[in-house]
């Protein structure tokens, strides 16, 4: 039974896997677990009041797990009530039933980030991107890479998809206004590598040691540094231009940006981003009801509302 077919007063037993787990303390005294349970279909959440010790060691973030209860609805969701899990052996797990796949083809899409970089004009810029996507790590990761862990293109091959959607929407915008194009293109196409590092995607998608500590805008200037430093020719300026689109791209100080956009190239290149990553996000959320006829999508994270499923005349009806 996939979270998407849950349904309020059903019996579940079923594998899902774990991305949530907490330990919150009852009104009246006491405590209990809540839960978040996922498949590649969506997410549920989920509480347990009994037994809490042995469920809470089983269902650790990350785990995969056989759970048994019921789906009730409260306050307009769904959630389950655990009544017993039961860890499922990793080696026995199928990860792609719990994090879905892009729905694009991720060769066609890495194809096609290479017609990009083979258009840029400026020498050291192509060079710095060639030598980056040639390296056999970078290339099969970023095939196989999601872009965030929930917020959007949460999901394998996200991040490929993310970095051409936008990467050809800030090329057309930086022609339109002029700017620096080439330097542009690679900006957009190198602004979220650091995630290739940050994030590790299996049954579910957690941050590793190095994502946590460091995060993706500092693993991704370290690395372009490293392979500045074997580009002695590369233009002093345009190293000056490309670190600060990276370490702003997103965009403001309580985003976790270490900089604001300063330059006209940067300033666009973190408003794609936002935009890629917004309407992204949207898209998803509205595909995700399906053919449920709802008017309104639930909450969703990244824009912090409910948004309008039903579509305009004219609209591509398979978009998100």
């Amino acid at each position: 039974m996939w979270v998407r077919e849950l349904r309020p007063g059903t019996e579940v037993e079923e594998v899902y896997a774990v991305r949530g787990r907490e330990i919150r303390q009852r009104r009246a005294g006491g405590q209990f677990l809540t839960l978040t349970l996922a498949d590649r279909t969506g997410q549920v959440a989920a509480l347990a009041w009994e037994d809490l010790d042995r469920i809470g060691r089983v269902c650790s973030p990350g785990a995969v797990v056989r759970v048994q209860g019921q789906v009730q609805r409260y306050n307009q969701n769904l959630q389950v009530v655990v009544r017993s899990a039961v860890a499922v052996p990793l080696d026995e797990v199928d990860e792609r039933l719990f994090v879905r796949s892009s729905a694009a083809d991720p060769d066609l899409m890495w194809n096609r980030l290479l017609a990009v970089v083979g258009e840029v004009a400026d020498p050291h810029l192509k060079q710095l991107l060639f030598r980056l996507l040639n390296d056999p790590d970078i290339a099969e990761r970023l095939r196989l890479a999601p872009a965030a862990r929930s917020m959007h293109h949460a999901y394998r091959a996200g991040l490929l998809e993310h970095t051409l959607s936008m990467t050809l929407a800030a090329r057309q915008l930086a022609r339109h206004y002029r700017l620096a194009e080439d330097l542009v293109v690679t900006g957009a196409i190198l602004h979220d590598l650091g995630k290739l590092w940050e994030l590790e995607a299996g049954a579910t998608i957690e941050y590793t040691d190095d994502g946590r500590l460091l995060g993706h805008l500092t693993m991704v200037v370290l690395r372009v540094e490293r392979e500045l430093a074997e580009l002695p020719r590369f233009p002093v300026e345009t190293r000056r231009h490309l670190l600060h689109i990276l370490l702003s791209h997103h965009g403001e100080y309580e985003f976790g940006s270490p900089r604001r956009p300063k330059t006209p190239e940067a300033l666009l290149v973190a408003s794609v981003d936002n935009l890629d990553a917004k309407l992204g996000g949207m898209l998803e959320a509205i595909a995700a009801g399906g053919d449920s006829g709802e008017a309104w999508t639930d909450y969703t994270r990244i824009l912090d509302r409910p948004i309008y499923r039903r579509r305009p005349p004219g609209a591509d009806s398979s978009s998100g």
